[in-house]
């Protein structure tokens, strides 16, 4: 089932890629939701190679069997269409989970960590990342208030022992503060016992007067950028993707939507080549590289059906974790802040130029490519809705799709202007239930009313789409779960059930809405509805088994509801609880 490709450069790596066309599958005695508004539910369902061929009752599809079907009694439980997850950062999200101290407290887990990573690592290999603190001053799970936990943060003696051979370079989650053992403070030229000799480093001690390893100031970024490497090895980020794309598999997700460098996907397709890649891949290039992407030849929907090409991303302002989201009016906590732009909002001169970020986006639009673009703070989600009418008017009205990526506080007067214009909505729920415990401090409760409003979005006509945002932010961790993004956008809760009635429930949507948002919906915002995102004759067979079905237990059972069995293109990459 696989296409014509767009660019011959892709031949070349294709031509040998393995067949991947296992024997004949059926799955009977199941409920199986479709997502497909003629025929919603089923049965069974036939999956011959790496396409569904039959969708019906258990009878019907074992009649239409061939004698050598593997057969694969459900016992009742439910099938899905295979999740579609449209905002990843894979490369990211692989080094997050080899080492991430986010949630750490104590001193005993740091040291923990650190040794159970050097022990997979070359002499050598550098230690970095971190993101400690990043839940000390509201824990996971808070709704906000004035609750607050002790801090953590590490002391690098601890860890000297089980790292004589890795240099270990690690940040606050907001910058603040950085920490190093003594290897790394050597290869970085700095030395505690000489401050006058360190311009810029002020070296953290405790009440005995002793160095910790952390430091602030900007001497320290400036010291450990020129001995640090900017990458790790290819053998390193292989071992990364494969666990990240394990992980993914793990949670029923069978399409995900990444953003990360070159050579992630340079990776991708040695991976593919190799018959190891067992999650389709949609990868975006940043959105000021849009002429460099159209001269190859890509447009929307170019590749295949394992690794596509096409869109773009760009982003206008910062992440309300760090309090850089730009507003119309300033943050509740800082009456001096409104927010920030990002860097390609910005011109050739270094200063905020609406028009030069416009450029871009009317440039790649023009040469075929889809754009998606970051905006969170309704200022930000104001001005992206203008510039997507002036697309309208100065390239014609055609099946752009455009998605507005996290649509995350909209002005009243602009939803509407969401759906008039026909945007995608790429919205990520989980955000609302881990950054509640802060939102209505930073933004006060009458903007929070508008505040990842998917009902708002869905009444004006517009589609959502759902994703994860995996690994997160420096200031928060968003795990690569679809129940996460269920239960969120169902209970508008944190994962501790709080507040009772949902956090503005007039925002909640129907499980089943919820449900297509991350299949059918999700397939539509990458041009792919035709191929996969329902369990239909004609479409690709990844499929999803839950342990539970969804439709029977209670919202916050979905917490804990969890993928059986996951299928991609007819091969089962993932069982679990004896499927």
């Amino acid at each position: 089932m696989f296409r014509i490709l767009v660019l011959t450069v892709f031949l070349a790596t294709v031509r040998d890629w393995p067949a991947q066309q296992p024997s004949e599958l059926m799955l009977v005695n199941g409920a199986v939701y479709t997502v497909d508004e003629k025929n919603p539910w089923a049965e069974a369902v036939l999956v011959r190679g790496n396409e569904i061929v039959a969708v019906g009752t258990t009878a019907t599809i074992e009649e239409a069997a061939g004698k050598g079907a593997q057969r694969i009694d459900l016992k009742g439980r439910l099938v899905l269409p295979g999740f579609i997850d449209t905002h990843v950062h894979l490369a990211s999200a692989a080094q997050f989970h080899e080492f991430n101290l986010m949630r750490t407290a104590t001193q005993d887990e740091f040291v923990r960590r650190v040794s159970e990573l050097v022990k997979t690592l070359p002499d050598g290999e550098w230690v970095t990342g971190g993101l400690w603190g990043a839940y000390d001053q509201w824990d996971s799970g808070s709704s906000g208030g004035t609750a607050r936990k002790e801090p953590f943060a590490p002391d690098m003696e601890m860890i000297e022992a089980v790292t004589p051979n890795h240099p270990v370079w690690i940040s606050r989650f907001d910058g603040s503060e950085y920490a190093a053992n003594r290897l790394a403070l050597a290869k970085a030229g700095i030395d505690p016992e000489n401050p006058a000799g360190n311009d810029g480093i002020e070296f953290i001690r405790d009440a005995s007067n002793r160095f910790t390893g952390r430091m602030r100031g900007a001497g320290v970024r400036r010291a450990f950028n020129q001995v640090v490497p900017r990458e790790f090895s290819y053998e390193r980020r292989t071992r990364q993707t494969l666990h990240a794309l394990e992980m993914a598999a793990s949670h029923g997700v069978t399409t995900v939507s990444d953003m990360s460098d070159d050579m992630q996907l340079t990776l991708y397709r040695d991976l593919r080549r190799q018959g190891k890649l067992d999650v389709r891949i949609d990868f975006r290039y940043t959105l000021d590289r849009w002429e460099e992407v159209s001269a190859l030849g890509i447009r929307t929907g170019s590749g295949d059906d394992w690794i596509r090409l096409g869109g773009l991303k760009g982003f206008i302002d910062g992440i309300m974790g760090t309090s850089a989201a730009r507003f119309f009016e300033p943050y509740s906590h800082q009456p001096d802040n409104r927010g920030s732009w990002r860097e390609m909002m910005k011109n050739k001169q270094g200063d905020v130029d609406p028009e030069y970020f416009y450029a871009f986006m009317k440039g790649a639009d023009r040469a075929g490519l889809q754009i998606t673009v970051h905006a969170i703070g309704d200022e930000a989600n104001h001005l992206l809705l203008d510039f997507v009418e002036r697309l309208e008017k100065d390239n014609g009205n055609r099946d752009r799709r455009f998605r507005l990526v996290h649509a995350q506080v909209v002005a009243p007067p602009d939803f509407s202007r969401i759906g008039q214009l026909g945007i995608i909505a790429e919205v990520q729920p989980f955000h609302l239930s881990d950054d509640m415990r802060w939102m209505e401090e930073r933004i006060g409760s009458e903007r929070c009313k508008n505040a990842y409003a998917f009902r708002s979005i869905q009444e004006s006509g517009a589609r959502l789409c759902f994703g994860s945002d995996w690994p997160g932010t420096s200031a928060a961790e968003y795990p690569i779960n679809p129940m996460l993004a269920l239960y969120a956008a169902v209970t508008r809760q944190t994962v501790n059930g709080t507040p009772a009635e949902g956090w503005f429930p007039d925002q909640r949507i129907s499980l089943e809405t919820a449900i297509r948002c991350h299949t059918l919906d999700a397939a539509y915002a990458l041009f792919e509805e035709r191929f996969r995102g329902s369990i239909e004759p004609g479409k690709l067979a990844d499929l999803v088994v839950m342990s539970d079905n969804l439709f029977e237990i209670e919202p916050s059972e979905l917490l804990t509801a969890h993928p059986v069995a996951t299928i991609v293109d007819g091969k089962i990459v993932y069982r679990k609880d004896g499927f």
